[in-house]
């Protein structure tokens, strides 16, 4: 009888942390060859519901770049509370952090025409 509760409370730990290793966070960085921000990073976090069906965040408009009209840094992760909350909603709520930086506005060379 102790075995089969050994075994049991066993395979239990071993689910929970299999579980929990399976939910991991990510983190993607895109950064321009000239890199030279201008900006501190700014933070959205983008959500998707029913897989996509609702909310689904496709395009994201930059709101602050207006000046340089350039993305010196972009930055996308999911930390392990989002990946969890999508791994106990079955993907019904997804969320995703987006971090960006804007480039320097480029120099003009020569005083026109």
């Amino acid at each position: 009888m102790k075995c089969a509760v050994l075994a049991s409370f066993a395979r239990n730990v071993f689910l929970v942390f299999m579980i929990l290793s399976l939910g991991s966070c990510f983190h993607y960085r895109v950064v321009n060859t000239n890199n030279d921000p201008s900006t501190e990073y700014e933070t959205k976090v983008l959500r998707s519901y029913w897989w996509g069906l609702v909310n689904n965040p496709k395009d994201f408009h930059i709101p602050n770049c207006k000046n340089s009209n350039a993305i010196d840094e972009v930055n996308f992760s999911q930390k392990f509370g989002q990946t969890l909350v999508t791994l106990i909603t079955l993907g019904i709520v997804n969320s995703v952090e987006v971090k960006w930086k804007c480039h320097k506005p480029c120099q003009v060379v020569g005083g026109g025409l």
